[in-house]
């Protein structure tokens, strides 16, 4: 099931930045094994803003998010970014933010863990101390011993966004299913925005009841 699409504008951005970010999904479906993952998705996502795309959880939300970063064969349709379909050019660009069972974080380890791991991939300095900071300047240290699955959902995703957005190449975030681990989801929809603040495609894949009820949230006056 596919839901409509949200726009949460933020920062406004010169036409030739945007292009080079905007995201165009048209009629893009996925092949499962047995049926099809996503059929016939369409949305635009454009730099400077969060895009809310109702996928039902699950392989369809996964198979999406694999779908944008360039991973997947697609059955119909096409993906671009920035106008180019090429898929290491869709690779390159985007980060998939905790898709399940492919970049979501081992439940059993620890927050210092996770975090090294995610700079390193940010192709940032990640040596103990590096860790150690990072989570002083965020008033975590007391927390760098704690399992990833003890954490309160909105902190994980937070940082899982922050950390995703720093590699050089990045101009695409795509978030996959946030609402799945429970909690109020206003932080993350915050650091999304945040990121979309600072000039950053944003795509969020989450339930339709969780995209239509962030909906509500939408200041007067933005682009829904």
């Amino acid at each position: 099931m596919h839901t409509c699409i949200e726009m949460v504008g933020g920062s406004r951005q010169e036409e030739g930045f945007v292009n080079e970010r905007r995201v165009i999904a048209r009629d893009v479906s996925i092949e499962g094994a047995h049926e099809l993952f996503v059929a016939g998705i369409g949305f635009t996502a454009e730099a400077g803003e969060v895009t809310m795309v109702g996928v039902d959880p699950g392989v369809g939300q996964v198979a999406l998010a694999l779908a944008v970063g360039g991973r997947v064969d697609l059955l119909t349709g096409s993906i671009t970014i920035g106008g180019s379909t090429d898929r290491s050019h869709l690779q390159l660009r985007t980060r998939l933010v905790d898709v399940a069972d492919v970049t979501s974080p081992e439940d059993s380890l620890p927050l210092r863990a996770v975090v090294a791991e995610e700079l390193a991939l940010a192709e940032r300095p990640a040596s103990r101390k590096d860790v150690a900071a990072h989570l002083a300047e965020r008033h975590l240290t007391d927390l760098a011993d704690r399992r990833w699955e003890s954490l309160p959902p909105g902190l994980r995703t937070t940082l899982l966004l922050e950390l995703g957005s720093w590699h050089p190449q990045v101009r695409v975030v795509v978030l996959a299913g946030p609402d799945r681990h429970g909690g109020d989801p206003s932080a993350w929809f915050d650091a999304a925005r945040a990121l979309a603040d600072g000039g950053l495609t944003v795509i969020v894949l989450c339930a339709p009841a969780t995209a239509a009820a962030l909906h509500t949230r939408i200041p007067d006056g933005e682009t829904a």
